[in-house]
Parts: C-alpha cells; structure tokens; sequence
C-alpha cells in the first residue's frame, strides 16, 4: 500500500462531519480554503523574506490540511483515485512557478464539480489538483509523505480514533512533596466593593496568591482566572502558576524546576489564559459552544513548544479550556465557591458556598 492510499484511510478515521449531508461540499471548501491557505504562505514568504521565519513549518502544515481534505474529498467523491495517482517527485522540468496559480484553479474546479454533481468533472479537477500540489511542493522542497505523517499527527491529537487516553501527570516520578496534591479543595472569596470586586483564595485556612481585580474597564469576570489554571492542573496535570502557589516546584530535578517550573513557564500559562478569554469573550465563555476552534488549539500548542505540556494531545486542552470555563461561569454567577480539585479523576468540582 503506499503512503497516499495508506493517509486516504487513516484520514477516514478522523473526518467527524462524514455523516452529514453536505459533507462533500464541505470538504470542497475545504480543500479550496486550504490550498489557499497554501498561496497565502508563498506570499507571505515573497513579501517578508527572511522576517518570515515560520514560512517552511507553516507551509508543511498548509500542505498537509490540503492533503487531507483532498484525500478525503477523492474517497468520497471518486472511490480509488488515490490509488491510481503518481507519488514520485516530478522532474525539474515539470515544476514551474505557474503551478501556484494552476493549483488554485484546479481546487476552484474542483468546488464546482460538487456543486454540478459531476464526477467526471471532479475526477479530472482532483487529478489536476494533485499534479499541481505535486509540482508546487517540489518548488517548495516539502516532502509530500512527511506533511501527511505531520497531519496525521495533529488531526489524531484532535480527534484520536482509537479512543482517549490522557497523558500521564509529569510530577508522577517526584517525591511528594514535589507532586500537585491529587485531591484538594480552594475557596474563591469576593470581596472588595460593587464597582470593584476582587477575589482571594483560601486554601488549608491560609491566603495564597494576591487579590485579583479585573484590570479592565468594563467588568468580565476576570478577577477568577485562576480557576483555569486549577483546569490546566486537572485536565493536563500542567500548571507551573500553580506550583507556584503551592510550593510544589520540582526542587529535586534541577531541569524540571528552572525550565518547566520557572518564571518563564509561568507567563507562558498566564498568556495562554489571558489569550483564550479573550477568544472566549466572543463565544459567550462557552457556555453554548462544546468546542474550542481548531486554530486556537494548534496556537497553543505552538506557544507551549519547548516545555513539557506540548506533548499533550490537543483534546486534552480542549476539555481543559471547556472545563475551565464551565467552572468560571459557576464561580461569577455564584460570586465565588468551593473549587474542589481531583485530579485522579480528572474532576474540577465547584460548589456553592452555603
């Protein structure tokens, strides 16, 4: 089996709007939407040059979104085109700068096939399409097989096919008192005035960390951030903000206390907050939306590289964010709470305080 057919069925596992009706026009807009994601990259490279640095990681990851919309597109609407598609290099004569343009019009072409209901015009749009990706990735000097392993990578850390399976908690190895407490219970108390309220947080009858006030002008809530860092503990078993807190830095391990529990990893999580309230400040904080867009996560997870937590599949940040933030709506509507922390079980439990 080579490697287009092999990516065509794994691509299958992790396609989740397979069962609705307009699934083949989705993914033809898909497939147009990526492969200008694909141009975007090539301009963006010509106008910055060297001040563009991200060009080759972001273009390896452009092409791959392509390779699996195509995929899946050329499965569904043209059963055994993958099969029947050249995966060597084209030769030097083949690449020309004009594939960029021809590769647009083909994935355009393709959209309206769709949209005529023709599979032969799809089936001759696909295979264009494919022969110009081929050219424009050889320009490039991106290996084709290698997006489609990267893709595979990132959708399966998305939607794993087989099941999930949380990452294990990175202080398991340490002495205890270097371990996040498994089990415990924090109390969110506001205080201050109407106009301007703040939060403390009382654990085992002792203050820890400073009063929080919004900092904003227009009141969002923002005084219980904190409960997201108590999520990242819970769902990620990550968070260097709360180590802090608790005294539970990796003193032991001399690595994992200055680069992972540092200041540094601190401002890391602390920017990873404020950036996703600021996303959810537009979604109503979650409240009716059961999802955290795909472009926010991958953001993320480019943000955490080089520490720890950026092996975490990106599920597991979503069901952190969302989690978060369920128990941040409870704690402003109730005007702070009891936030028991289980992270055996991977439970945040708010409560109100009677």
């Amino acid at each position: 089996m080579n490697w287009l057919v092999q990516f065509a069925a794994e691509a299958g596992k992790t396609d989740t709007l397979a069962n609705k009706t307009d699934h083949k026009e989705f993914l033809a807009v898909g497939l147009l939407g990526e492969v200008g994601g694909v141009l975007a990259e090539f301009k963006k490279q010509k106008r910055e040059g060297p001040a563009y640095p991200f060009y080759r990681e972001r273009l390896v990851d452009e092409i791959g979104d392509v390779l699996w919309y195509f995929v899946r597109l050329a499965t569904v609407g043209v059963p055994n085109l993958p099969l029947r598609l050249p995966i060597n290099v084209p030769d030097s004569e083949e690449t020309q700068p004009s594939s960029l343009l021809a590769l647009g019009a083909a994935a355009g072409r393709a959209l309206e096939a769709v949209q005529r209901f023709s599979e032969e015009g799809l089936r001759s749009a696909l295979t264009d399409t494919w022969l110009y990706l081929r050219t424009v990735a050889a320009l490039a000097h991106v290996d084709l097989e290698e997006a489609s392993k990267r893709n595979r990578a990132k959708t399966v850390s998305r939607w794993p096919p087989d099941g999930r399976t949380a990452h294990a908690f990175f202080d398991e190895p340490c002495p205890e008192e270097e371990r996040l407490p498994r089990l415990f219970t924090v109390r969110f108390i506001e205080r201050g005035t109407e106009q301007k309220p703040q939060v403390l947080l009382r654990y085992n009858d002792i203050n820890i960390g400073d009063r929080i006030s919004d900092n904003i002008t227009d009141s969002d809530g923002y005084r219980y951030h904190d409960i997201f860092h108590f999520a990242y503990a819970v769902y990620l078993g990550w968070s260097p903000v709360l180590r802090a807190l608790l005294r539970s830095k990796r003193k032991s391990n001399h690595l994992a206390d200055e680069n992972q529990d540092g200041a540094r990893a601190v401002i890391i999580e602390e920017a990873i907050s404020a950036i996703v309230f600021s996303r959810a400040k537009q979604v109503g904080y979650f409240e009716k939306v059961q999802q955290v867009d795909f472009d926010l996560l991958k953001s993320i997870q480019e943000f955490t590289k080089g520490f720890e937590v950026a092996d975490v599949p990106l599920w597991q940040w979503e069901e952190a964010i969302l989690e978060g933030f369920r128990a941040f709506r409870q704690l402003k509507e109730q005007k702070g709470g009891l936030v028991t922390l289980h992270l055996n079980a991977r439970q945040l439990i708010v409560e109100q305080v009677r």
